[in-house]
């Protein structure tokens, strides 16, 4: 399983508090070196040497450009940051002209200068600014001195030397801010996701979070979260290759996942061409079909919660240390996420429902009826209500015992369930009276459904504490049609509920209207 992304790495680019603090310790240094060549070329006039007047010059021109550094540049970087260029290059022909004024010999304290300078612009501004720094630095002063003659073997090689020096120390530095800076941008990026999830109490808003985390966190090709169901891994979250991929169930048995998932830890697989060396485990593809190099995953392990949180690469080594601490953060805080999730909905699902029959609550199914109503008006269909009375509920209580009638109350929603559609639903209304919602329906259609669920009330078996048959109760229904015979919610249950009683006083285990009724209806 793979997945391609675009390029998430976190720019290298530091905030001006970061800059400065890096770059301080090498400006002062810079700052001390410049001290030097005035002190040198100050001791120089004293002993009237002939170069004293360039060494002072140098040291004051020097000292000029990194006061400029540290006074207007230090303090706001960034600010700068549109004409790194300019300033790089102007700071380099001026302090590279010091390998032109000076001996060769004397030329030490300008490679030191050229050297800390390049590392405090790299520090400061982009990797391929401080090149040019360090090229203008070197490359036309070796020019002019290949022209005048003065360019020889030990001098070249002491230029290229620094070049060197100075490009292996600049791509050092530039790898550890970028290093740096990846590290706090994951640290803001777990933070961001540690405030976002611990309010999140649905787990599509989880799954998301995840997600987005994921993609600007860690530069992968492929990553999916996981939960372990009955044998099977859910993939809650799976993008392979551009593409995000759903209601994918693959076998967990002998896979890493599954290693993962029974072993209750990490696995860091950095490079799959070796065959994984974990007993039982056979690499199976998902998403696009591609074999991924490199692989890490994480158990997310809770009461409610079991799954893995893993990611891939096309590349071998793809991954570090860093990368499968920050996915177990990730993982850890997904599956408390979901754990919570889990018990909110298990809350809301109880506080909708009815606690013995498990069927919905009067005031949930009220509003779902409201709903169900104004989603009818909207696309010009009808819905039927059915409310449903036990026969002489209260004196079968009295003769055979309040759990015998409790059992009669779960036995008939189990009997409705089975001969009604999951887009229907159940209500108890009220002690022994139910209601019945069928979205999309018409009269004579519902009244062959409560004439089926009459017929099975009457033909079920039923037994006392002690195993005696017992006499089955019976049903009266009453049925309303939205709109055609009630445009309004409460006249659709007072209607409905009128029929209830019509077929009561005619009997009982009755339904109201007949089926004269429903082909009147058909007929106008």
């Amino acid at each position: 399983m793979n997945i391609k992304l675009s390029s998430h790495r976190p720019s290298a680019n530091l905030t001006d508090t970061e800059a400065r603090t890096l770059a301080q310790p090498v400006t002062i240094i810079i700052l001390l070196l410049n001290i030097i060549f005035l002190l040198d070329g100050t001791l120089q006039i004293y002993h009237q040497n002939p170069l004293a007047p360039k060494t002072l010059f140098y040291g004051l021109l020097s000292l000029s450009i990194i006061a400029a550094l540290f006074l207007a540049i230090l303090p706001s970087p960034n600010r700068y940051a549109n004409h790194q260029t300019a300033i790089a290059s102007l700071a380099a022909a001026l302090l590279g002209c010091g390998l032109w004024l000076l001996p060769e010999e004397n030329n030490l304290p300008v490679y030191a200068l050229l050297t800390l300078m390049s590392a405090v612009i790299v520090t400061l501004w982009e990797r391929k600014t401080a090149f040019i720094f360090i090229l203008i630095s070197v490359i036309p002063v070796s020019l002019i001195l290949f022209i005048f003659n003065r360019l020889d073997l030990s001098t070249l090689t002491k230029h290229i030397s620094l070049l060197l020096f100075c490009s292996g120390l600049i791509e050092t530095i530039f790898r550890l801010k970028q290093t740096m800076r990846a590290r706090i941008k994951r640290l803001e990026i777990l933070n961001n996701f540690s405030r976002q999830i611990g309010t999140s109490l649905e787990s599509e808003q989880v799954i998301n979070l995840v997600n987005a985390a994921l993609q600007k966190a860690i530069d992968a090709d492929s990553y999916y979260l996981g939960i372990y169901e009955n044998n099977y891994l859910t993939f809650s979250l799976l993008y392979d290759d551009g593409e995000f991929f759903s209601n994918l169930k693959v076998p967990l048995a002998g896979t890493l996942s599954g290693w993962v998932i029974a072993h209750q830890k990490p696995l860091f697989l950095p490079d799959l061409r070796s065959e994984a060396e974990l007993e039982g485990v056979n690499l199976i593809l998902a998403g696009q079909g591609r074999t991924s190099l490199s692989w890490m995953g994480v158990p997310m392990i809770t009461d409610q919660v079991k799954g893995i949180l893993a990611i891939a690469s096309y590349q071998p080594n793809a991954f570090n240390q860093v990368d499968l601490e920050l996915l177990e953060n990730l993982g850890q805080q997904a599956a408390l996420a979901l754990d919570n999730a889990h018990h909110h909905s298990q809350v809301e699902k109880q506080a909708r429902l009815d606690s013995l029959t498990q069927v919905y609550n009067h005031g949930y199914f009220l509003k779902l009826l409201a709903e169900e109503a104004e989603r009818a008006k909207i696309t010009k269909s009808s819905l039927c209500l059915v409310m449903l009375d036990i026969d002489y509920f209260k004196q079968y209580n009295d003769n055979y015992g309040h759990l015998v009638g409790d059992q009669v109350l779960i036995t008939l929603t189990q009997i409705i369930a089975e001969h009604i559609h999951l887009t229907d639903a159940i209500g108890r209304w009220g002690g022994e009276e139910f209601a019945i919602l069928f979205p999309n329906t018409h009269g004579a259609q519902v009244y062959q459904i409560t004439q089926r669920i009459r017929q099975k009330i009457n033909n079920m078996s039923l037994t006392g504490p002690n195993g005696t048959p017992l006499p089955l109760p019976t049903i009266s229904q009453g049925i309303a049609v939205y709109p055609d015979e009630a445009d309004q919610i409460m006249p659709l249950v007072d209607l409905a509920d009128q029929r209830l009683y019509i077929a009561k006083e005619r009997g009982r285990n009755q339904i109201d209207p007949q089926p004269e009724h429903w082909q009147k209806i058909a007929q106008e």
